[in-house]
This record gives C-alpha cells, sequence and structure tokens, in this order.
C-alpha cells in the first residue's frame, strides 16, 4: 500500500476500531472491574491493524506474523478474526461506493459510464476436508483440489467493479454468474468473458473451434480483438491476488472467506483511488 493509503485507512478503521472496544467493555454484564482496569493491550491499535494487513498480504502461520510484533500466535489470530469484519465493513468492496466514500473530489467511476463489463474468476485452494461428502463438494476438478471459487467483474481498464466470492469449486463459472446480481448491476452494459461463460445469455465469448473443424480467418482475428480486451480482468485479478491469503491456502473457516475476500477488494480499492 502506498503511504497515503496506509494513513487513510489507519484514519478510517482506528477511531471506529476505539469506539466499539469500548462499547464492548461498557456492555459486558458479567464486569467486575471499572472500565479501564485490568492488563493492557500489547499492541498500539495501529500496529495490530499492520499486523493484519501483513497477514493479509503473506498469508503465513500466525506464530510468524505474531513473533514480528512480540505477541503470540492466538492474539495474532484473535486479532484477525477482530479487524477482518471491520474492514470489511470500512472498506466498500463494491468500487463505486468506494469512490463516493474515498475519492475527495468526487466519483471518477460511475455504473452509468460503465459500458462494458469483463467477468472472470479464480479459484483459491484449501485444505483437503476430512469428510468425504465434504470433499466431493469442494473438489475442483479443473485444478485437481479443493478449492473456493471467486467471480470477479471489471471494466475495460482492469478496475475491479465488484466481486462474489465463497463458491464451491466444482460450481461452473455460467452457474456462478447466472445466481449472481451482475445483470441488474450492469444493465446496460455489454458483458464480456471465456470460454467459460459460453452459451450464457447476454455475454459475450470467443467462437469456440468446432469439433473435427476449424475457425475461419475472420473468426480467429475476431477472438483475437475481444481477447485483447478480456485481458484486462486478469490484471484486475493480478491485483487481488498480490494478497496471498486469496492466492495461497486458505486456511480459516469457509465461511468467513467471502468476508476475507471482500475485505481484500476494499484495500485494492482504497489503495488504486488514492493513488
Amino acid at each position: 500500500m502506498t503511504v497515503k493509503a496506509l494513513g487513510e485507512l489507519l484514519a478510517t478503521v482506528l477511531p471506529e476500531l476505539a469506539k466499539r472496544r469500548e462499547q464492548t467493555k461498557r456492555a459486558r454484564a458479567d464486569r467486575q472491574r471499572a472500565v479501564g482496569g485490568g492488563a493492557k493491550r500489547q499492541l498500539a491499535p495501529a500496529q495490530e491493524v499492520l499486523l493484519v494487513l501483513i497477514y493479509l498480504r503473506h498469508n503465513v502461520a500466525h506464530e510468524v506474523v505474531g513473533h514480528l510484533f512480540g505477541v503470540s500466535a492466538d492474539l495474532s489470530e484473535n486479532l484477525f478474526h477482530e479487524l477482518v469484519p471491520l474492514l470489511r465493513e470500512l472498506l466498500p468492496a463494491n468500487r463505486f461506493v468506494a469512490e463516493h466514500r474515498f475519492r475527495r473530489e468526487g466519483p471518477t467511476l460511475t455504473v452509468e459510464k460503465t459500458d462494458r463489463i469483463l467477468i472472470d474468476s479464480f479459484e483459491t485452494a484449501i485444505p483437503r476436508p476430512s469428510k468425504p461428502e465434504r470433499q466431493k463438494r469442494l473438489y475442483s476438478g479443473k485444478k485437481k483440489r479443493h478449492t473456493l471459487k471467486t467471480q470477479v467483474v471489471t471494466d475495460v481498464t482492469g478496475e475491479v467493479l465488484e466481486v462474489d466470492a465463497g463458491h464451491r469449486g466444482p460450481a461452473a463459472d455460467k452457474t456462478i454468474y447466472e445466481a449472481s446480481e451482475v445483470k441488474a448491476h450492469f444493465p446496460q452494459a455489454a458483458k464480456q468473458a471465456d470460454l467459460g461463460y459460453l452459451g450464457t445469455d447476454g455475454v459475450e465469448t470467443p467462437h469456440r473451434k468446432p469439433r473435427g473443424g476449424h475457425l475461419t480467418e475472420a473468426q480467429r482475428e475476431e477472438n483475437r480483438q475481444r481477447a485483447r480486451v478480456r485481458v484486462h480482468v486478469e490484471h484486475g485479478i493480478r491485483r487481488l491476488k498480490g494478497f496471498k491469503i486469496v492466492r495461497e491456502n486458505y486456511r480459516h473457516a469457509i465461511g468467513l472467506f467471502p468476508r476475507v475476500v471482500a475485505a481484500v477488494v476494499g484495500l485494492v480499492h482504497l489503495n488504486r483511488i488514492l493513488l
């Protein structure tokens, strides 16, 4: 993250974090000490935020991240579970909402100005489930391992507009798209994707080579032209995968995965907007 984006992040998160912790203290029905009593926190709030950012970025063990800050692995994990939902709430995963919140001079991206969107997905590996029925539900034949799938929507420049995370690995890209709200969110925009979306109503896809046949030269040229545009969705996915927690083995509860991805997308938006 840039220094400017990190400053904005801390200015956004720290006051809300302090407020919520104070509310939690005062709401405890079993409190036996006065508010403010007991052991003091080992890290300053800014250090706690930095610890979680490092964990999201590098996806190493909590013991390693805790060691960097001189705290235990348990404290590192507790901070992760406390701060990720807060980041998810304060940093919008929707690019248009993030533009309104963080761009001082006003948003440069609007739904009305978005005349074409690009759609693709990526998969994040997870540990092999212990139960056979869960293994079957999560096994991706494409990746040859158990995964969670995330659909990404970008504009033609590769700016991530929204994501839909946490789908099971075997789910087809076409099925995820049809169950999403992309069509409702971008009713006027042309929609473009790869062959995983072939046959999807309203989505432009490359020409598929017929079995035993060949594409015409005109079809091949049209595929090349479409590929030059579609490659920008890969650039958007690459920015998300800069955070290794969505690129490498995800080791937390599956139900938490959409929040983690949304928090990562919010961080990417903040950094991109304040460049």
